[in-house]
């Protein structure tokens, strides 16, 4: 088996589990659920607070995603800076813009119907971004898991290692802290490689918390 058939399966089977996990969360059993997906928001809330955080890249989730809403809104009434990927053209590096409301009040946007900030905005290109007039902190990288060592699962779209990864746009090295985003039962799946071109993430944060990979 090759390692994008092994890919592909990995992603189907996430995929499923993510819609059967969103079903449940849909219809609660009890008179005030606590959800998963708000268990990785707290972690990402406590990972902000732990050092100055003054401005960030993050993600505005899809149904089943692990949301980091809750803990977004709070950084951003706590006048913290948000930054949210944009897709302008398929097969080309993510552009960024700046979150000015609350996440509620994004709007889905393009093909895959993802919230972005409104592109009558400035838009940012990788190394704008991460450049020291923006002043990145901290950056949030969604994932459908991830390897032992960090190796990312991403939806196949390519966009984080054509921006991000060792042969991207502006690959990432002593910037910004960098922490990817999946559940706890999504971590160290088996026979996930990385390739040289693929985006290898340091740590994650879960619904159990923040989990550092082996080096």
């Amino acid at each position: 088996m090759d390692t994008q058939t092994s890919k592909a399966q990995l992603r189907s089977r996430i995929r499923a589990a993510r819609a059967d996990r969103s079903l449940a969360e849909a219809t609660p059993t009890s008179s005030s659920p606590v959800t998963t997906a708000g268990s990785v928001a707290t972690a990402a809330w406590d990972l902000i607070r732990e050092a100055p955080v003054r401005s960030l890249l993050a993600y505005a989730a899809l149904p089943g995603e692990p949301d980091l809403d809750p803990a977004l809104d709070e950084f951003l009434s706590a006048g913290g800076t948000v930054y949210l990927p944009v897709v302008t053209t398929v097969g080309q590096p993510l552009m960024f813009g700046q979150v000015t409301g609350s996440m509620a009040s994004l709007k889905p946007q393009g093909r895959w119907g993802i919230r972005e900030p409104a592109q009558d905005g400035e838009l940012l290109t990788a190394a704008q971004l991460l450049s020291s007039a923006v002043g990145l902190d901290l950056i949030f990288v969604p994932a459908l898991g991830f390897g032992a060592d960090g190796a990312r699962l991403g939806n196949g779209g390519g966009f984080y290692d054509r921006t991000f990864g060792p042969h991207g746009a502006v690959p990432l090295g002593s910037g910004p802290r960098v922490v990817g985003v999946c559940f706890a039962e999504e971590l160290d799946l088996p026979g996930l490689v990385a390739e040289d071109w693929d985006l290898r993430i340091p740590a994650a944060v879960t619904d159990n918390g923040t989990h550092v990979f082996a080096d």
